[in-house]
């Protein structure tokens, strides 16, 4: 407790400087246009609810420096019933709080054990069975004494975090809807429910012709290039679908909700909600995903995979040698097959990993860092003319991209002026108070020709 204080008074001190940076930065600016006050205002909206998170952080660090002196009294107590019971051979007293006297007969004096409460009597008759008696009597009051400031404590804090929480998350929710309506990223573009509902899948070799596949349902797919379709269009193909394979030991948080949740798992779930509306601007698809995954909802949640392109230099790359690999077939195939006329060839790849580095953009090394990827798309060929002696080609095509939104144990992770470990985070899976789920996503229409 006392660790979780100081992390909030830490905490707290951070946003005060932001806030303080932020009047000032308000202060400075002397132009008054429109777009001008425009940008002040949005500022002063900004600072106003910076002063609101203040405000609860301190609320959060105040009652949990009250229950740590709360807890340290409680200890205090149980170490004096200890010590009255050591001092007492006469007296036991059990790990729940049971105080049992052992009295002497009156006819050999021989122990025997009564369970003793408060005002109760154990039968004695001796003058030494009495004051046994009175002292298991006086422990026993001391232990409800005991009992009574802890519950007194644990409901303080409790109330403390309620009213410093206004919004309390929602309970467990096991089942994620299979048809659910994305909650739009501040980057967002795009999405449907064609990309959500296509993912449970498999990986199967690649190959420039085509071969029917039976997935783990028993239906076929097929990856690489399809048949040609005469003329200058033909609708792609989809992809496979992709599914998360399970949590193994190094990876996912395991059942939701298998345990209640702690104090500690509170204060983790505040400060994270607190740094993740404080990051939005600066990572705003990393805060999102992990605002939904504090949302506790464990719907699959939409990503923007044109950001990823614009933004992930190795994903862009990986995804056009895909395509150029299909745009090789496919001149190939119309080549050998003596066409004439424009030819369009279906094309997808199969689920392959990638990996959005910390030095390529630290936006998405948050919000996913590993990921998978595929194609689909088109490739029309056009023969020879006699202005150019080239086959010639144009492409469309979309990548889509999915993940699962976990966390690994043995990672950690600074979340505003805080480093909170993947385990930490993980027990909120593993209280209810959070929930893993999928990412799922495709890119707009690409465009290109050749040669």
């Amino acid at each position: 407790m006392a660790e979780a204080s100081d992390s909030l008074r830490t905490m707290g001190t951070h946003l005060s400087s932001l806030h303080e940076d932020a009047e000032l930065a308000l202060g400075q600016v002397a132009s008054r246009s429109s777009g001008v006050n425009a940008m002040r205002a949005a500022l002063r909206s900004s600072i106003a609810e910076h002063s609101e998170l203040i405000a609860r952080v301190g609320s959060l660090q105040t009652a949990t420096a009250t229950a740590c002196d709360g807890l340290v009294a409680v200890r205090r107590q149980v170490l004096a019933c200890q010590d009255y019971a050591g001092a007492n051979p006469n007296l036991s007293l059990a790990d729940d709080g049971t105080v049992t006297a052992i009295l002497p007969t009156t006819s050999n004096m021989s122990a025997a054990t009564a369970a003793t409460t408060t005002g109760g009597s154990a039968g004695g008759t001796t003058a030494d069975a009495k004051l046994i008696q009175s002292q298991a009597d006086e422990l026993a009051g001391m232990v409800a004494a005991t009992v009574t400031l802890a519950n007194q404590v644990d409901a303080d804090y409790a109330q403390a975090l309620n009213s410093a929480t206004p919004n309390p998350q929602p309970g467990p929710s096991p089942k994620p809807d299979p048809n659910p309506n994305p909650r739009s990223n501040p980057s967002q573009v795009g999405g449907d429910t064609a990309t959500r509902s296509s993912r449970s899948g498999r990986v199967v070799p690649r190959g420039s012709v085509p071969s029917g596949k039976g997935n783990s349902d028993g239906n076929t797919s097929k990856t690489g290039l399809g048949d040609p379709v005469p003329g200058e269009h033909a609708d792609m193909p989809g992809v496979d679908p992709w599914q998360y394979p399970g949590d193994t030991p190094d990876e996912g948080s395991g059942p939701h909700g298998q345990r209640d949740a702690t104090l500690r798992d509170h204060l983790v779930h505040e400060g994270a909600t607190l740094a993740a509306r404080a990051l939005e601007d600066t990572w705003p698809d990393a805060a999102a995903n992990l605002n939904h995954y504090l949302d506790n909802t464990g719907t699959p949640q939409y990503i923007n995979v044109d950001g990823m392109l614009d933004d992930l230099s190795s994903l862009d790359e990986g995804s056009q040698t895909e395509v150029t690999r299909a745009v090789n077939a496919a001149v190939d195939d119309y080549k050998a097959s003596g066409a004439t006329g424009p030819m369009t060839y279906p094309f997808n790849t199969d689920w392959t990993s990638g990996y959005a580095q910390q030095s390529e953009s630290e936006n998405w090394f948050y919000a996913t860092g590993g990921y998978q990827y595929c194609t689909e798309g088109t490739v029309t060929v056009y023969p020879p003319t006699d202005s150019n002696s080239d086959y010639t080609y144009s492409y469309d095509y979309r990548v889509h991209v999915a993940d699962r939104y976990n966390w690994d144990r043995n990672k950690d992770t600074p979340i505003g002026p805080a480093n909170i470990t993947d385990a930490e985070m993980q027990k909120l899976h593993q209280a209810g108070m959070a929930q893993e789920y999928d990412l799922v996503g495709k890119s707009s229409v690409q465009h290109g020709t050749g040669p």
